[in-house]
């Protein structure tokens, strides 16, 4: 195990969610310390999800995010405190004010903003006078008392593109960070004071003034400066990155944070700066996800990803800035289920090379990774079949752990190559044209030449039904596509796109639903095979459907379907279709690429490389109604029913009603229903479940909506 994890690592976060709210959870990594404000007390944390307030004595922390607070986006870029004290903070989309238990937005005159749907917020400042000063992709938008003002390419010059950083000096003086340089705003005009020193931010701009007055500018990929007022002294060290932070000491020592590296500057030079605190870091540092501030104590805090540790005078504390979960990274790459009820989820890379884990009971640990594994290039699959039979395919081979230590077979090979076990307990493990079987010690192979096996260029899937057959699937960039079922005898059945148009670049995990049908992910939609004909069920009904991507495939013990993409997941059952979708993932992010698998409870759990993990309780029809008594007497009409429903052999002057999806979603209350008059609904066409209740009686009926 990694020495510095293990001061940090968490085995027992039990976070619980209701087992009957149709919503869904997030279970995300705050990733980074994006910025931070010191009150003395606390650290307050703008994070890549939610504002994280811990006490630096205990190092107790509370975390506010969309869900507990008005805070209109989870990602907060800035964070600075007014010399009143107020505390306000940016995120991508927003600008707030924290009042210490919730956020209040600061609203910009829409008419000021070029485009909202494009506008970005990297830094908000307040000067002494009460100004304040946003830095963002449109330029700088600047508050004085109750009016706005904008500062584009007229006032920073034609090659502007984004201030990513202000700040303010002692006279009032504005100063901003943007990829030609720093501006200076005195005497209401702007001046490009940095024009003649050629200084240009890559990918981020950094400001920072030290005790003395002095101007310190980082970004560029070759160069450091620093401006007296007067003139910048340039130093040759790159600081081109995404992030970056310059901090002073109590002697007057100014450092550069970058990369995951700390340098010092001495007589002009920046030297690397180590000691016993980053010297523990080594391990898991991620290049672009460091912090670190030094506060007046001469404490010194460095974090990395979510592990911030603090060093006060040679004594290290260390703890997490995540309160729920031991997810590093949202970049999430897969989900398995291990045969424990345990879930697993890659994440891309991280900064101890490990994958989350939570169990039934909702505690988060983490799987320490073998050390020769190369983080760059991550894990390509896992399969727990038990504590000491863990396997894991990676670009260096084939790993296995036995419970004492791994071992690896770097001769199984195969980029992207996924795993499955039969309940024989024999290992496949899918590679480029070949499968490998691995059976009491030794490995085997199917390949084009010595079995009937695909050779065309993708081997792209795998998986094996309840029969133990086992399912592969491959293509080519010609159109081509196959599926292969290969029985417990070794007959092999060949399945092609010639005969079978709707094989269409097959790829993924094979699903088996309890009909007995076969589902695999294609190039659109979903590849269903009931035995004897193939179909593509999304792409036959893609006119009717708000997305057409099944990156990964589910199902329930009612027979519902579900089929992941990048916004939520699209559901199926019995021709009914529907969507559920995550109001907190942005629709921007079409590439994105999901993961999706029930836990043994019925939980949901849909994961991203963009967005992270979420969890959704899907309460089936069955469950929701199994305590309800039912009556043929009451009656709903008409039904089917374009919206307006009128009620019949209701005994009652005032009743309560209440419908719901056939997923159990609540869409429709009232406690106060007159049976003698109708209803509008206003509900997307499909299958609904009608509850209406007297002091009496209890009615349920199925309604269509058309």
């Amino acid at each position: 195990m990694n020495i510095f994890k293990s001061l940090f690592l968490i085995t027992a976060l039990n976070f619980s969610y209701a087992a009957n709210a149709q919503e869904w959870v997030p279970h995300q990594s705050p990733q980074k310390i994006n910025d931070l404000v010191d009150n003395g007390s606390e650290l307050i944390m703008a994070t890549d999800y939610g504002l994280v307030v811990m006490n630096k004595t205990t190092l107790e922390k509370t975390t506010f995010t969309n869900r507990n607070s008005k805070l209109a986006n989870n990602r907060i870029s800035s964070i600075t405190e007014a010399p009143n004290g107020d505390i306000y903070l940016s995120t991508d989309q927003t600008i707030g004010k924290f009042d210490g238990s919730d956020v209040n937005d600061v609203v910009i005159p829409a008419a000021l903003t070029t485009n909202v749907n494009t506008l970005q917020f990297f830094d908000v400042e307040v000067a002494s006078n009460g100004d304040l000063w946003i830095g963002s992709s449109e330029g700088i938008f600047h508050k004085k008392g109750q009016n706005w003002s904008k500062y584009g390419k007229t006032e920073l010059g034609e090659f502007f593109f984004k201030v990513w950083d202000i700040e303010i000096d002692s006279k009032g003086d504005v100063f901003a960070g943007t990829q030609v340089g720093v501006h200076k705003f005195e005497n209401n005009s702007w001046s490009h004071i940095s024009k003649d020193d050629s200084l240009q931010g890559y990918r981020n701009a950094e400001l920072f003034f030290s005790k003395s007055g002095d101007l310190f500018f980082g970004g560029d990929l070759t160069k450091t400066a620093r401006y007296d007022g007067t003139n910048w002294e340039v130093y040759n060290h790159g600081s081109g990155a995404d992030r970056m932070q310059f901090v002073e000491d109590k002697d007057s020592n100014v450092y550069l944070c970058v990369k995951g590296m700390i340098f010092q500057l001495n007589n002009s030079t920046w030297n690397t700066y180590t000691d016993i605190q980053t010297l523990a870091m080594d391990d898991i540092i991620v290049n672009e996800d460091s912090y670190y501030y030094i506060d007046t104590q001469n404490q010194r805090w460095f974090c990395n990803n979510i592990y911030l540790s603090v060093s006060d005078k040679g004594t290290i504390r260390s703890t997490s800035i995540s309160s729920n979960n031991t997810i590093e990274a949202n970049n999430i790459k897969g989900i398995h289920k291990g045969r424990n009820g345990k879930l697993f989820f890659r994440m891309g890379r991280t900064s101890t090379g490990s994958i989350a884990v939570v169990d039934p009971k909702g505690n988060w640990s983490s799987l320490e990774l073998p050390d020769s594994l190369t983080r760059i290039n991550g894990i390509y699959d896992i399969l727990f079949l038990a504590d000491d039979d863990i396997w894991l395919t990676s670009y260096e081979g084939l790993h296995h752990y036995d419970g004492k230590k791994w071992s690896s077979n770097e001769l199984v090979l195969g980029f992207q190559s996924k795993l499955a076990t039969n309940s024989l307990g024999k290992i496949y493990v899918l590679a480029s044209k070949r499968i490998y079987i691995v059976e009491n010690g030794n490995v085997s192979e199917f390949t084009p030449t010595n079995s009937p096996l695909s050779d065309l260029e993708v081997t792209s899937g795998l998986g094996i039904d309840a029969n133990d057959n086992l399912w592969i699937a491959s293509y080519d960039w010609s159109g081509n596509s196959k599926i292969q079922k290969v029985d417990t005898d070794g007959e092999w059945t060949t399945f092609d796109h010639t005969n079978h148009p709707s094989i269409d670049q097959p790829a993924g995990d094979f699903h088996f639903d309890k009909n007995g049908n076969t589902w695999i992910s294609a190039k659109v939609g979903a590849i269903k095979f009931n035995g004897e004909n193939f179909t593509n069920p999304i792409k036959e009904n893609i006119s009717n459907l708000e997305n057409y991507k099944a990156s990964s495939i589910e199902s329930d013990s009612e027979g519902r379907m579900y089929f992941a993409h990048q916004y939520g997941v699209t559901t199926l059952l019995d021709s009914v279709w529907g969507e559920l979708l995550i109001d907190d993932v942005p629709h921007k992010k079409t590439s994105a690429n999901t993961n999706i698998k029930f836990d043994d409870a019925g939980t949901l759990w849909w994961a991203s490389n963009f967005s992270g993990v979420y969890a959704y309780t899907t309460e089936t029809a069955a469950s929701i109604f199994s305590s309800i008594e039912r009556t043929t007497d009451f009656s709903i009409y008409p039904n089917p029913s374009a919206g307006i429903l009128y009620f019949k052999n209701i005994d009652a002057d005032e009743a309560s009603i209440k419908i719901y999806t056939t997923l159990g979603k609540l869409v429709y209350s009232n406690d106060k229903l007159n049976p003698n008059s109708p209803i509008q609904l206003n509900q997307s066409p499909g299958i609904y479940l009608v509850v209406i209740k007297n002091s009496n009686s209890t009615f349920t009926q199925k309604l269509i909506l058309k």
